[in-house]
């Protein structure tokens, strides 16, 4: 009788799928977090998950298919100047896995250079406009993405052996009024020296650095022909756990809107770990 029981359930399994509620795979192709969802009219949509860009954006190709006009920040904001209006597409009933259905303003831009390196479409990039208020834990070694009701662990206390935990320090509100928390945090130590960091799924390269940060810190330094420089970083410390002999780039130049941080943590590293960026609490966490 219970080996009949256990080879039910098991049958079970296997019928069902072993995937649970507010779990979805996801795709590593050449350092972009892929994922599929829904649109308007259940529409599919293929998404890459961008932990650092304070916006989504959507690919003129999917607006025909859904058969959507722009819209202008103008028509939301009175206080708003004709030359800063932002354009805008209202995408409605968008949802990934269980999540509900939502309508998110994305911004339109250029998918060639993620398209040519992927080598396929994309519909969407997924950034914090729509992540924000959610628990998002990105399991690489299973190549899971989970959207979860409660932490993982107390992040304060009690914390699992191999995980460590890091408060979300950079609070704003997007050009449309939106708040969010980019998962920008100061416990990072690169060579020993503290760096305020983004972690971003956006960015392949495990780490990178702006210009006058490495030099600082006695790191290294771009010449003013190159774009970047490559080095190799003696050790990088993620809120106490680390990580040696790790690449780094410093980039040539450092956008007004990265002044924020200085370095960038990216899937060259994460791609180690199960991590969870809580934004309901604003914490970062990572397992091993």
């Amino acid at each position: 009788m219970v080996q009949k029981l256990i080879f039910l359930v098991a049958l079970m399994m296997v019928l069902t799928g072993t995937m649970v509620a507010g779990e979805i795979p996801f795709t590593l192709e050449k350092g972009f977090v892929v994922i599929s969802g829904k649109a308007k009219k259940d529409q599919p949509v293929q998404a890459v998950v961008f932990t650092g860009s304070t916006f989504s954006f959507v690919s003129r190709d999917l607006l025909k298919r859904l058969k959507l006009e722009m819209s202008s920040t103008n028509d939301l904001l009175s206080n708003v100047a004709t030359e800063d209006a932002l354009r805008f597409a209202n995408i409605p009933d968008l949802t990934f896995a269980d999540q509900r259905p939502v309508e998110v303003k994305m911004r339109t831009q250029s998918f060639d250079s993620i398209e040519k390196t992927l080598g396929h479409k994309v519909d969407i990039i997924l950034g914090l406009d729509y992540l924000s208020d959610r628990i998002v834990q990105i399991d690489f070694k299973d190549r899971v993405l989970r959207f979860l009701d409660k932490p993982p662990f107390n992040y304060e206390s009690q914390k699992p052996a191999n995980s460590t935990a890091m408060r979300m320090t950079e609070h704003l509100r997007t050009a449309l009024g939106d708040p969010i928390s980019m998962p920008v945090v100061e416990e990072v130590k690169l060579n020993g020296s503290l760096f305020r960091t983004l972690f971003d799924t956006g960015v392949a390269y495990p780490v990178s650095l702006a210009p006058f940060a490495a030099k600082k810190n006695s790191i290294g330094n771009v010449s003013d022909k190159d774009q970047f420089g490559k080095v190799q970083l003696k050790s990088v410390d993620l809120g106490g756990y680390e990580l040696t002999d790790v690449p780094a780039l410093i980039k040539g130049t450092w956008d007004d809107v990265e002044t924020r941080y200085s370095a960038i943590i990216g899937i060259g590293v994460m791609q180690n770990f199960t991590v969870t960026f809580d934004w309901k609490n604003k914490w970062v966490a990572l397992q091993k």
